[in-house]
């Protein structure tokens, strides 16, 4: 009886530190690390004592060692890394994408919908604070973030006086003062905001769209929060994520609904209508489009008088030089230890900015990343990773996983996603959540 109870309990506490594990969005970095490595061991004596590994053994063994390949390949590049300190510090960051996959592939028959779904509410609340809190904060000192430029900002960005200031000039610069302010009290990048932002958003209206069908107030009062957090969506200006969720919801609902053509032209004319509204009543929104618009492709450069560099040609720089060491070394890359220095002299010799000095740039894309690591064959080992769970995603028709996975890849694109602990939890712990765990999703489910 004792044994019975203690299995039961295991269990229980297993799931529970899940359920802490999904608040990742706002737990300290520290908080992160505890959590996994209680949930680590909770989940491997889970499996050792209540055998929690029966199902879809050989088809799950398949996507766990191809889902881990990526992280085996870059271990091996130590060995032909120079900076072998920069390296193991690299791995360890990015350790979630061996756990998640292995313990969710350990406890598969584990976690059941209803489970899932309680995991993905945890998500979404934590979400909400995070957005919540900074709205908040933003009303509090809404002063400070309207008001002139200070002598200090002046100053920094070589601008001789406010009076000779265009009015795109001042809000590109209030821009980066409101960013900057946010940044400093989360800690978190506004790539990875938006990227949790446009995942709870979809699978809130999901939640809306059901309780409106039953006639409950729960549905309208999550379409309320929903809009709320699209606005912030585009007050923090996110470019790619705001991108990746319009791309993303209509690739899901072309591939998985069946849409009329007449309603795609509609849906496509009210998206298009909105983005342009959005455009013209946030301002940090126009301000990094007009940076887009604006932006020539040349690299970044500086005179006495001035800086010429933004988000835009910076990024042009780094994949110039990305190209060129993936064009030197493309079958093994250059180790994970050397990737950053290579990239730093390369940032050195070829574009000589003095903004690649001020931190480290990576590669600002999760595909290079791979490539310059550790070769062709991690990054073709994380492309059929990606294709996988799309397959899997569009063979159970769960709309939530698909979007999920479509997002990662597109927002791939710009990030190095796996090489921040905010990145590398959250497509680590919901592709394995969702990879190891279709078996309970029916064919008309939504996620």
């Amino acid at each position: 009886m004792l044994i019975k109870v203690s299995k039961s309990g295991l269990n229980k506490w297993f799931i529970w530190v899940t359920y802490i594990l999904a608040l990742f969005p706002i737990l300290t970095f520290g908080l992160r690390s505890v959590a996994l490595a209680i949930w680590s061991l909770l989940g491997l004596l889970n499996f050792i004592i209540n055998n929690t590994a029966k199902s879809q053994a050989k088809k799950n063994l398949r996507y766990l060692v191809i889902g881990i390949a990526p992280f085996v390949f870059l271990v091996f590049s130590l060995f032909y890394s120079d900076n072998y300190d920069w390296g193991v510090r690299r791995l360890i960051q990015m350790l979630p994408l061996l756990i998640f996959p292995i313990i969710f592939y350990l406890n598969r028959d584990v976690i059941d919908k209803a489970f899932k779904d309680k995991i993905l509410w945890c998500f979404s609340i934590s979400v909400m604070i995070l957005v919540f809190y900074q709205m908040g904060y933003t009303v509090y000192n809404l002063d400070f973030f309207l008001g002139d430029l200070t002598e200090t900002e002046i100053i920094r960005n070589r601008l001789s006086s406010q009076d000779v200031l265009n009015q795109d000039v001042v809000s590109g610069i209030k821009t980066r003062r409101y960013r900057s302010a946010l940044l400093d009290i989360t800690d978190t990048h506004f790539t990875y905001q938006g990227l949790w932002v446009i995942f709870c958003v979809f699978f809130m209206i999901n939640k809306a769209f059901r309780f409106i069908k039953r006639k409950n107030i729960k549905g309208y009062l999550l379409l309320v929060v929903s809009m709320l957090l699209i606005a912030w969506l585009f007050m923090i200006s996110s470019r790619m994520p705001i991108l990746a969720m319009f791309v993303a919801t209509f690739y899901v609902l072309f591939v998985i609904r069946k849409i009329k053509m007449k309603h795609r032209i509609a849906l496509f004319g009210a998206c298009t209508s909105f983005l342009v509204l959005a455009y013209f009543v946030f301002t940090p929104l126009r301000v990094r489009v007009n940076e887009i618009i604006n932006t020539k492709f040349d690299f970044p450069s500086e005179t006495k008088t001035e800086y010429n560099y933004d988000s835009i040609n910076v990024r042009h720089g780094i994949y110039a030089c990305a190209a060129h060491i993936l064009k030197e070394n493309p079958w093994f890359g250059v180790g994970v230890g050397d990737s950053q220095d290579v990239l730093n002299a390369c940032y050195n010799d070829k574009i000589g900015a003095k903004i690649y000095t001020w931190m480290d740039y990576n590669t600002h894309n999760q595909y290079l990343f791979f490539a310059v690591a550790s070769g062709m064959f991690s990054l073709l080992f994380y492309l059929l990773f990606l294709y996988l769970q799309h397959k899997e995603a569009l063979k159970y028709k769960n709309v939530l996983y698909l979007y999920f996975i479509i997002v990662v890849a597109l927002i791939s694109l710009t990030e190095n996603i796996l090489s921040r602990s905010d990145g590398v939890m959250f497509f680590t712990f919901f592709s394995s959540l969702f990879l190891f765990n279709n078996r309970d999703i029916k064919l008309h489910d939504n996620y």
